[in-house]
């Protein structure tokens, strides 16, 4: 019994040291008895018993080995060993839809794309995570900058976006809108998301792990080196401003409604010889009774997604010609079938 003897002196000077108030440490001894009686663990000696002493008290103590035995929680930049910090810069959620100078957004430009010389043609105030273009000059290949937030991500994680451009799991459209927009988005929850093969895109909703942040992310396999301008795609969901694309605003709890679409024809040749057809790629929210929301671009079958809290997101291409598509209509459905909200 002399190392029970000893455990439970070493057991009160940890308590004493830190001020944690007195504790039984016979009751503590009788408690990890009973338990490992009725886990019917096989003991070899005093020494087992001893061990199952100081693994109780761990759990029942606050603050002992919490530390060593909790992993990081998900999207904690401090506990991610994937990113690193940029000077000057927030990191995680805290860095995103932040209105930033064009002289601030000039130096985050320069540290993600250092071998860019040209002029960034940004507006006096911009908000990062938006893409904006570099000085276009004739005959000279098209140059952006996505505006970076705090978490660079590291080479391993780079390659292994550039490895699966187009993720089916979550982890994975999560991992790469990431590397996109330099915001360790590892931990926040996809509320949507879809993409399209034959277009090689994918539309990815987030929600951020407070709740105060949404991202909408587009993939495809250019955007990682060959960003295209576009408008920020962080909100800041309790304080959606006239940037931001409400369409019908939220009364007392209801959430505001959103969305944002863009398609057309020109350009996409899914075959040989080309066929023209009509891309149609967004995402929105409605209310949150919703379930479904159909695409319907003209004749021919429609597209169906799922709303989950509201939120959808879609990437659709026309299976007939461009010149036999209509304007395009997403309706949104309820569970029974009910038409919830037209979107045109």
């Amino acid at each position: 019994m002399e190392d029970v003897r000893e455990v439970r002196a070493e057991l009160q000077r940890l308590v004493e040291a830190e001020d944690l108030g007195p504790f039984d440490t016979d009751e503590l001894l009788a408690r990890g008895r009973r338990g490992r009686r009725r886990r019917t663990v096989l003991a070899a000696g005093a020494a087992i018993s001893g061990v199952a002493v100081v693994a109780l008290v761990v759990s029942l103590v606050p603050g002992v080995g919490v530390a060593d035995k909790q992993p990081g929680l998900a999207g904690d930049p401090n506990q991610n060993s994937q990113f690193e910090a940029v000077p000057g810069i927030e990191r995680g959620e805290e860095a995103t839809g932040q209105t930033i100078t064009k002289e601030e957004a000039v130096r985050r430009c320069a540290l993600r794309y250092p071998e860019q010389k040209k002029a960034l043609q940004a507006a006096a105030s911009v908000k990062a995570g938006s893409t904006v273009m570099y000085q276009f000059e004739m005959g000279a290949k098209f140059a952006a900058c996505t505006i970076p937030g705090g978490d660079k991500p590291k080479p391993e994680l780079v390659k292994a976006a550039e490895r699966d451009p187009l993720p089916k799991t979550a982890a994975g459209q999560l991992r790469n809108c990431s590397v996109q927009l330099w915001v360790d988005l590892t931990g926040w929850r996809v509320m949507a998301a879809d993409q399209s093969t034959r277009l090689a895109t994918a539309v990815i909703v987030a929600v951020s792990p407070s709740g105060r942040k949404a991202v909408a992310c587009q993939l495809q396999p250019q955007a990682l080196g060959d960003p295209m301008p576009g408008a920020t795609p962080f909100l800041t969901l309790k304080a959606l401003g006239l940037s931001d694309p409400v369409v019908t605003p939220g009364k007392g709890s209801k959430p505001a409604d959103l969305f944002v679409a863009g398609g057309g024809s020109g350009g996409f040749c899914p075959g040989t010889p080309c066929t023209k057809q009509y891309n149609y790629t967004g995402w929105g929210r409605v209310s949150s009774t919703a379930t479904k929301v159909r695409l319907e671009l003209g004749p021919g079958p429609v597209h169906d997604v799922e709303v989950t809290d509201g939120w959808f997101a879609f990437t659709w291409v026309s299976p007939g010609s461009a010149t036999k598509v209509k304007a395009p209509k997403l309706t949104a459905y309820d569970k029974a079938g009910r038409v919830v909200k037209i979107i045109r």
